[in-house]
């Protein structure tokens, strides 16, 4: 495995070269189709799930989504936030698009927890931020009216994928489920946003021409 990808997963970065190599060496790789449960709620954390490519929603109950709980992009860990805590998953995961994922032995990684210091500490940090960025997440949609919610989307999409045209993994029916708003919500608001120049958008490709635009409806929206 000559190409890890790890570009939101600081703690996994601060491993010595030799504890990173051996934790790869043993790592497996799964895929994963759109639609697909990458992690069911309720079953034990045995292994952690490292994202190598595409997106994933985190669902309370996956027979009956109302709105994604979060959703998580390349770099990231699966349900990091159960793995030390209740040992069981709290919610589902589901692939949001075709998924390339690592399973990451649970054993290996706690040992090099208690042996090295410098990644205890940045796995504290990754810890804290993953739970921060879930209760923003969910402080940001709940305050929020339809097209400050979708803006947010938008721009949890372009900061993940690190540019400004991007090929959305969601229909539009998807994305109100996402945001807990309605589809003819979501359409209004795409409407808008391209008529005021924000953005523009062709079935699922999408390019933010006003980034700075977009982000004050997401803030204040």
């Amino acid at each position: 495995m000559n190409s890890i990808n790890t570009s939101n997963n600081t703690c996994i970065r601060a491993l010595r070269d030799e504890e990173r190599t051996e934790l790869f060496a043993s790592a497996r790789s799964l895929n994963f189709k759109a639609g697909e449960l990458v992690v069911k709620k309720g079953t034990s954390v045995n292994d952690l799930y490292l994202l190598q490519k595409g997106a994933v929603e985190l669902l309370m109950d996956e027979q009956r989504p109302k709105q994604s709980l979060m959703l998580l992009f390349q770099g990231e860990i699966i349900g990091v936030n159960c793995a030390y805590s209740t040992m069981n998953y709290r919610f589902s995961a589901r692939a949001l698009t075709d998924c390339e994922v690592l399973t990451i032995n649970y054993h290996t990684f706690s040992a090099y927890l208690k042996h090295n210091t410098e990644f205890s500490m940045a796995f504290i940090r990754y810890i804290s931020m993953v739970n921060e960025r879930f209760l923003d997440w969910h402080m940001k949609l709940s305050q929020k009216n339809s097209a400050g919610a979708l803006a947010f989307l938008l721009c949890e999409f372009e900061k993940s994928y690190g540019k400004s045209s991007f090929e959305l993994p969601l229909n539009r029916s998807d994305i109100a489920r996402v945001i807990g708003f309605s589809k003819e919500s979501v359409l209004k608001n795409l409407a808008h946003f391209r008529n005021e120049g924000i953005v523009e958008s062709t079935g699922k490709k999408v390019k933010i021409l006003d980034s700075g635009r977009l982000l004050d409806i997401s803030n204040y929206g």
